[in-house]
């Protein structure tokens, strides 16, 4: 796992798909791509479905990956883990352009932003960078990610599972916002994240 820090700085995403992805029901999580002081870098976002006290979410969390599958199959899992607190876990299919893409940056970038957004749409940034972030199962795996034909129905089934696996400390997301490349357009219909207070006269984000 790669331990994510918190950040407060000006964030750039695609409008059209932060406004689907905060329509989407809780709890969901959604891969997109971020522009930070003007650098185009891989996103993950998450809504867990409740507030993350502050002293939590100030200390960080740890982001862990794997890469599931067989001869015919590959799906990539997610994990959040908020220590003391909860661990959140997604699975998402690598078939999906949006995913594939959005893995392609995070191979090539070796960093990421993560998002995490409350039911207020508060939002607590996170950013792991180059030399911080472990992602061996990805860049091991990456030439079959690259070219994965997973079906939606072995999706589930996996997916299915999975979460009769996850155990009771753990909370699965589901995966929203799929499918749509525009998603990953930051050149037109762009939306700032602008700084707002936060719980405990902290300093956070919120969707403008």
């Amino acid at each position: 796992m790669s331990n994510v820090y918190r950040l407060l700085t000006k964030l750039t995403l695609n409008r059209w798909f932060a406004q689907d992805f905060l329509d989407a029901p809780e709890p969901c999580c959604a891969l997109s791509v971020i522009e930070e002081r003007k650098q185009v870098l891989p996103l993950v976002a998450f809504r867990p479905g409740v507030v993350l006290p502050y002293g939590v979410t100030e200390q960080g969390f740890d982001f862990g990956h794997s890469v599931l599958g067989g001869d015919s199959y590959e799906i990539v899992h997610f994990a959040f883990k908020f220590r003391g607190f909860c661990t959140y876990n997604v699975l998402v299919n690598p078939s999906d352009p949006v995913v594939r893409e959005v893995i392609r940056h995070l191979v090539e970038h070796r960093c990421y932003v993560v998002l995490a957004v409350d039911p207020d749409q508060h939002v607590a940034a996170f950013k792991a960078g180059v030399g911080e972030v472990t992602l061996s199962g990805l860049i091991d795996h990456y030439p079959r990610i690259a070219r994965s034909i997973t079906s939606r129905a072995t999706y589930g089934r996996v997916l299915a599972q999975f979460r009769r696996r996850t155990p009771p400390s753990g909370q699965m997301l589901n995966w929203a916002c799929r499918s749509a490349l525009s998603y990953l357009d930051l050149t037109t219909d762009r939306m700032e994240l602008s700084s707002a207070p936060m719980p405990e006269s902290s300093d956070g984000l919120s969707v403008q």
